[in-house]
């Protein structure tokens, strides 16, 4: 063991031992000194608590008293197709990738679709390791990065994907999670990395197998070139114990166009969160979040743009739906720094309460360093609009069917905009078979 890798002192919770015990485990690599860096940051701040500005609604404490080893390394076979959800259709023309507890199983040569250039982060780091460092820094000490920093120490293996062309066809990522025991954990890492002019359709759907479902610490980057383009869809799909912590960071360059979707399937601690930067003149970002409330699922979405030059663009619309005695948060934060005239910038959270146990936290905020620019935000919290309802009903409707009626309208407003056909059957039947009165439901589709 290196003199660098020792601590001074012990970490204090379960939780902060079993990462560092892993740290002391992990093989020197070439990325092993921006990982130390980041291990050390994480361990001196600690985990995130509620006195932590973008955690003030969700507690860890039972999490941070549990001790956590390396989710198994599984082989292809131990995966059965059969036990995910499908986001594509039989007949769709699309590629996919498998990844199983952070490790990506690579398609041989040839079976790839044109215009992206796929590598393993662990090959890639052998090969080129300025390239993959280049994604990893600056490291943020931001406590909505916390866990990224742990990611960064962590994973193993990942994805590095290059698109190189306009890609008409969308690719899955399949992340599947599996463990040996109940204190797993995994790191899943994915990179994207658009050329200046190419465009491509990215699904990254988490699901679960097994009666051990890994906690999931998983980060994706996204860079887009001068006028590239981006639909990327993060889906979360594991059971109902499942903890999955999600990061994505987007940089986007002049021109470039990103359509983001953020939909919580399922999972019983959910949080995730999105920071993007608009560096470059043009560059517009398009964020859509459906966050479903079921039986007792805690959903945390933390969205925080920055338009950092003149004539950027950022969107973003959150529908959050919470039953039973779940509880869903929406925090969003836009930031206009000094010199980025011309920002446009809105905010649109609704949250429909489904459920007097049930609760729905938005906080939109604006925080504006620049004149001549135009930004808005907006949130709302309520259950079915009854002047509606009572609309629906005088014109004969009965009372379930116009509930359920207004229901499906509510989540049409995300789902609209996805480009995938199958992707957005598939979201809806799932999402359907969550709410009350399901049977009505699925006669609107």
């Amino acid at each position: 063991m290196s003199a660098s890798r020792q601590s001074s002192a012990l970490p204090q919770s379960a939780a902060l031992r079993s990462f560092a015990a892993q740290w002391q485990m992990r093989s020197a690599d070439s990325l092993t000194l921006v990982r130390e860096q980041a291990m050390q940051r994480f361990l001196k701040l600690g985990l995130p608590t509620t006195h932590d500005e973008t955690w003030r609604y969700t507690n860890l404490r039972s999490l941070a008293a549990q001790s956590f080893v390396d989710a198994p390394r599984k082989t292809c076979g131990d995966i059965e197709p059969q036990a995910t959800l499908s986001l594509l259709g039989k007949t769709d023309r699309a590629a996919s990738l498998l990844m199983v507890n952070g490790h990506p199983f690579m398609p041989p040569a040839g079976e790839f679709i044109n215009g992206i250039d796929i590598s393993s982060l662990q090959d890639l780091s052998n090969i080129d390791p300025k390239l993959v460092m280049r994604y990893l820094e600056p490291l943020s000490d931001a406590d909505q990065q916390r866990w990224a920093l742990l990611n960064t120490a962590l994973f193993v293996d990942g994805i590095y994907l290059k698109i190189t062309a306009q890609v008409p066809v969308p690719l899955v990522i399949l992340h599947v999670a599996t463990g040996d025991g109940a204190n797993n954990i995994a790191y899943p890492r994915v990179i994207i990395e658009a050329a200046p002019g190419a465009s491509a359709t990215i699904i990254e759907h988490y699901v679960a197998q097994g009666e051990h479902t890994p906690l999931n610490n998983s980060n994706t980057h996204i860079a887009l070139g001068r006028d590239s383009q981006l639909e990327h869809y993060r889906v979360y799909a594991t059971d109902a114990g499942a903890t999955h912590l999600d990061s994505l960071n987007i940089r986007q360059d002049q021109g470039s166009r990103c359509k983001q979707f953020t939909i919580a399937l399922g999972g019983g601690l959910v949080r995730t969160s999105l920071e993007a930067r608009l560096d470059k003149p043009g560059a517009t970002l398009d964020s859509y979040s459906l966050l479903v409330g079921h039986e007792n699922r805690h959903v945390d979405c933390v969205n925080i743009v920055t338009h950092g030059a003149p004539d950027t663009c950022s969107n973003q619309t959150a529908r959050a739906i919470a039953g039973d005695a779940s509880r869903v948060i929406f925090n969003s934060k836009v930031i206009v720094n000094a010199g980025a005239v011309h920002a446009q910038s809105q905010q649109s959270c609704r949250g429909l309460l489904l459920s007097p146990n049930a609760e729905i936290d938005s906080r939109p905020q604006l925080e504006i360093h620049a004149d001549e620019v135009k930004c808005a935000h907006g949130a709302t919290t309520g259950r079915l609009d009854p002047d509606m309802l009572f609309y629906m009903l005088s014109r004969g409707l009965d009372r379930e069917t116009a509930q359920s009626l207004l229901v499906y309208a509510f989540l049409a407003d995300v789902l609209t905009g996805m480009s995938v056909p199958s992707a957005r059957a598939a979201i809806e039947t799932a999402l359907i078979a969550q709410l009350p009165d399901s049977q009505t439901l699925r006669k609107f589709r």
